[in-house]
């Protein structure tokens, strides 16, 4: 097995389908009310482990029924969550999400909670787990110093770091250049590089020039128009999957396990953004974030489909 090694959030979504989403001061009718384990940890730790792979998770939820949920919920999907830290004092991550119904748009609210109470000494725990991973996976929703340091020391140990740059966040260049790969998309693109991100053209412009800053690999989650790969100067576009979607939360989530996956594995990089595609496609076929998270065989079928032209 090619282990995947998750250091990230957990977060419990309350999920509301809305007929659209509402402007400010509006008031929208929805239904189909739901709560929904989730937190980009909690999502791509799950992600991996239903494409096959051994998925470790390191986070924190509180000691309360929304961390209980959380944990039962990736267990359940067969994440190995005894590296999750129970924090005394502080309550599990909530998010609150709106589903347009039909578009599978969303808007989404969080209350980090006890993910802020992550530390880097937490990270002491991991010693045993870099030598049964291949690679580290890490997200932008624990505090910074956390995912710097785990960073350091995973690839001090020979695993390939990626990072989600989500959600977005101004970060120095140097933090991220403790990562092999760095997957954002046109939002966090814009953030990280200081340019304005709409589309394939000016989002290969912002990743090129981010890349030329000493970042390796730049893997822009572009959804419905795809994704790009930005490695040693050049520039990919890879086009998307055609499918019907239902509810586009955790889609991103599941790209960057899917990348993660693929790397793990041997995949050339071109190979690993395709799988990627692949991934975050399937998931939009699902309503919810975990619930979303797709098995192997429905990623195998949409490669062995083709892209959309």
């Amino acid at each position: 097995m090619a282990g995947v090694l998750v250091t990230g959030s957990m977060i419990l979504d309350m999920v509301i389908t809305v007929p659209r989403l509402p402007e400010p001061g509006e008031n929208v009718h929805g239904a189909g009310f739901a709560m929904v384990a989730g937190g980009k940890g909690a999502n791509q730790a799950v992600a991996a482990a239903r494409l096959g792979q051994d998925a470790f998770l390191m986070g924190c939820v509180g000691r309360d029924t929304f961390g209980d949920l959380i944990l039962d919920a990736v267990e359940q999907a067969g994440v190995d969550a005894s590296l999750v830290k129970r924090a005394p004092a502080a309550l599990t991550g909530v998010a609150l999400i709106a589903i347009e119904e039909g578009a599978g748009m969303n808007t989404i609210v969080v209350d980090p909670g006890a993910n802020m109470a992550l530390a880097v000494d937490d990270l002491d725990v991991l010693e045993p787990y870099y030598a049964r991973a291949r690679t580290a996976l890490f997200q932008l929703e624990i505090p910074l110093d956390v995912v710097a340091e785990g960073a350091r020391r995973a690839r001090e140990r020979g695993l390939v770091t990626v990072l989600d740059a989500g959600p977005p966040h101004d970060v120095p260049i140097e933090f991220l250049e403790a990562f092999d790969v760095v997957s954002p998309n046109e939002k966090e693109l814009a953030a990280l590089s200081g340019r304005v991100v709409r589309g394939v053209k000016s989002a290969m412009a912002a990743a090129k020039e981010l890349a030329g800053t000493g970042i390796k690999r730049i893997v822009v989650k572009m959804g419905e128009q795809g994704a790009l790969l930005v490695a040693d100067g050049d520039a990919v576009h890879v086009p998307p999957f055609e499918i019907d979607g239902v509810d586009s939360t955790g889609a991103g989530d599941a790209f960057t396990a899917g990348l993660a996956v693929a790397l793990a594995e041997g995949a050339g990089d071109a190979e690993a953004v395709r799988f990627a595609n692949a991934a975050g496609a399937a998931a939009v076929t699902v309503l919810g974030a975990i619930p979303s998270m797709p098995e192997r065989r429905a990623v195998q079928r949409l490669l062995v489909r083709g892209e959309s032209v």
